[in-house]
């Protein structure tokens, strides 16, 4: 999620994707308006997970799009992108629901 110069359109682009994946982490985590207090290590791997998953919004964007030209062969991607970040906040989560 990097520009040198960025335009208005392209930091509110950023900023919507960063909003985008903390709101998939707090539906994910069942939290509240109000998160509840992280410890350091637990505010980092929160920290990271966002910037990932927003990371993986931003390459959907015009400003994050990569040209690929015929010579590249296609780009595939897993059917579920989430799922990854689910298990790294696994340890975050405080309820799995009824079995």
């Amino acid at each position: 999620m990097r520009l040198d110069n960025p335009s208005a359109d392209a930091e509110a682009a950023a900023q919507r994707c960063l909003d985008a994946a903390f709101q998939e982490i707090r539906a994910y985590l069942s939290w509240s308006e109000t998160a509840p207090s992280l410890d350091d290590d637990q505010l980092a791997l929160l920290t990271t997970t966002n910037i990932d998953r927003a990371a993986e919004h931003w390459r959907l964007t015009p400003y994050g799009a990569l040209n690929t030209g015929p010579e590249l062969p296609p780009v595939l991607t897993a059917r579920d992108s989430w799922y990854r970040h689910a298990r790294k906040l696994a340890s975050l989560k405080s309820s799995w629901g009824a079995a």
